[in-house]
């Protein structure tokens, strides 16, 4: 059996998860809890190896609060272990407009071996039935299509977060929370920039955090965006090496600066408001 080098600084964390990732492939992991943080890497490092994912969500079923494996989604998350490429739109469903659904899906079509993971708050049968009409009118198999249930938690929702390799946004009514997760993670994003506030939070999140690959300002440069992610599989490693990077660095990420900054925004507007008395 071939094991990585331990890391030098990578994974220094409380509990190092090189050992955790050892001591799976060993079949000798003792159970210690760990946050949902250090799961996630965990999950997303070795559903990029072959390592039985439904045997290691087995074993962080027992690690802290981390859900049991029958609420992962392993049907879409054994398109880890081949040559698929996974994008995933999560949204609610009045976020979804049919002509933005139509451009993702012809990313899917020019893509080859490629999926796309759907879930959001939306009424099921509608939302299999809209996107299956759509996808055959775009000469897609509605095979390549993926409906993912909601999540009991958030631990659940962030892990099958970590399946996809892109996340194609919404337009004209982008993700927030969900945009934020995906940075965090480390997973490329394509999104679409508007000109209304919703059609922008994105696209703010992004620059924060030093990213322009997948901001797009026309319908064709978001299918261009989304095939080329697809395609390049060096350019969503250093996108993702990118983000994690990001997590010390970033302004979005810092919250005690950002409670500064609009603590003093307060002050003046109060001192600005007091002046005119």
């Amino acid at each position: 059996m071939v094991v990585k080098q331990k890391p030098k600084t990578l994974y220094d964390t409380d509990y190092n998860l090189w050992v955790i990732e050892l001591e799976i492939k060993l079949g000798s992991f003792t159970p210690k809890r760990l946050n949902e943080w250090q799961v996630r890497e965990v999950l997303q490092e070795s559903l990029a190896e072959e390592v039985d994912s439904e045997k290691l969500l087995q074993v962080l079923a027992k690690v802290g609060e981390f859900p049991a494996k029958e609420t992962v989604d392993f049907a879409a998350a054994s398109l880890r272990h081949t040559d698929a490429v996974v994008y995933l739109s999560a949204q609610a469903g009045l976020k979804r407009h049919p002509d933005h659904v139509r451009l993702q899906l012809q990313i899917i079509k020019a893509v080859p071996n490629s999926y796309l993971l759907i879930k959001g708050l939306a009424n099921e049968a509608v939302m299999e039935e809209f996107f299956t009409h759509l996808a055959e009118a775009e000469g897609v198999s509605p095979a390549r299509l993926r409906f993912l249930p909601r999540d009991a938690t958030e631990a659940v929702h962030r892990a099958n977060l970590s399946i996809a390799d892109v996340v194609l946004d919404t337009y004209p009514y982008n993700g927030a929370t969900t945009t934020l997760e995906v940075l965090w993670l480390g997973i490329p994003l394509v999104t679409r920039v508007g000109e209304q506030f919703a059609a922008r939070n994105s696209y703010a999140f992004m620059m924060n955090v030093g990213l322009t690959e997948g901001i797009a300002w026309t319908d064709s440069e978001y299918v261009a965006w989304g095939i080329k992610l697809g395609l390049d599989a060096a350019l969503r490693e250093k996108i993702a090496w990118k983000l994690r990077a990001a997590r010390r660095t970033s302004p979005l990420w810092n919250g005690r600066e950002f409670t500064r900054e609009m603590e003093k925004a307060y002050q003046q507007m109060w001192a600005h408001y007091c002046s005119k008395e």
